[in-house]
């Protein structure tokens, strides 16, 4: 008989690329069962592309106040039968969900207290309790897709933005980015800026104009192409940066007191975190320092 199993993970991209491990681990265990995920708008075409899910259905982010949209979507939940419901994303939002769908199904997520623990010790916490196997592994380079930017052979991606909800404490300063691709240039390696359409970063872009600028033009299948013939990837603790090391590329993230390294980032030995509690003081030698450990100087 085959089941019917809810899988939650609503986003950021750093959180839906650290769950492609816990995806993967579900799928092989629940083989014979029917899969179903519950994200959100931006990850749908992400998500079904990983090929885990037999069905990927949206929240809409509806307010709490929006009664006639709540119940809709809890006649929705009720009515799809599922007898597991994994919340992966185990946030107060999702936990009203577990009182929308009622007691007839099964709801598994991780301790609260595993909250301080880094996404993939959350997982195996979690799945080493239900006896699934489980193994961390990030990689996406099966969603890769070609570009025809001409870059040449020897590049770095440089991903200086990130997430402005600490203030901006999750970036090392646009300035040290321009000193590091200046140091690149030196070294006859091309820099590559990574971003989103809505980041500019002219302060790199005019301190060192031979930087191939790829702001805005990327999809997320473009990057982890990218990533994959890239000598390495420089970035903040950041979704792309993520989404590069998911794409077999060797990652430096820089971290801070805000978003400390047991908490996010790829894992191991062709990944390098440097912590530093305020990231303006980190300072570039540091940096080209652990750098040369990737590239071939």
């Amino acid at each position: 008989m085959q089941n019917k199993v809810l899988i939650i993970k609503l986003g950021a991209l750093g959180d839906i690329v650290q769950a492609s491990s816990a995806f993967a681990a579900l799928r092989q265990f629940h083989e014979k069962d029917r899969l179903t995920l519950l994200t959100t708008a931006p990850y749908q075409e992400m998500t079904a592309k990983m090929g885990y899910f037999d069905e990927i259905i949206l929240d809409d982010r509806f307010k709490l106040f929006q009664l006639n949209k709540l119940f809709n979507f809890r006649k929705y939940l009720r009515s799809q039968g599922f007898q597991k419901i994994y919340d992966l994303q185990n946030v107060d939002r999702t936990q009203l969900y577990s009182c929308l769908i009622g007691r007839k199904s099964e709801w598994v997520a991780p301790c609260k207290k595993d909250c301080s623990l880094h996404p993939q010790e959350r997982f195996e916490r979690l799945f080493s309790c239900l006896d699934i196997p489980f193994k961390e592994d990030l990689s996406l380079s099966h969603l890769a897709e070609p570009n025809d930017f001409n870059i040449p052979n020897s590049y770095v991606l440089l991903i200086p933005g990130a997430s402005l909800a600490h203030g901006g404490r999750k970036r090392w300063p646009e300035k040290k980015y321009a000193e590091l691709a200046s140091y690149l240039i030196g070294k006859k390696i091309q820099p590559v800026l990574i971003g989103g359409p809505l980041e500019n970063f002219d302060l790199i872009k005019n301190k060192v104009p031979e930087i191939i600028d790829l702001c805005g033009k990327t999809t997320f299948y473009q990057i982890i192409g990218l990533a994959g013939k890239a000598l390495c990837a420089v970035g903040n603790d950041t979704g792309p940066t993520l989404l590069a090391a998911s794409g077999g590329c060797r990652t430096l993230t820089f971290y801070a007191s805000c978003n400390p390294p047991n908490l996010g980032g790829a894992r191991g030995s062709d990944h390098i975190g440097l912590y530093e509690p305020h990231l303006k003081d980190l300072d570039i030698s540091t940096v080209i320092k652990a750098l040369e450990e990737f590239l071939p100087l």
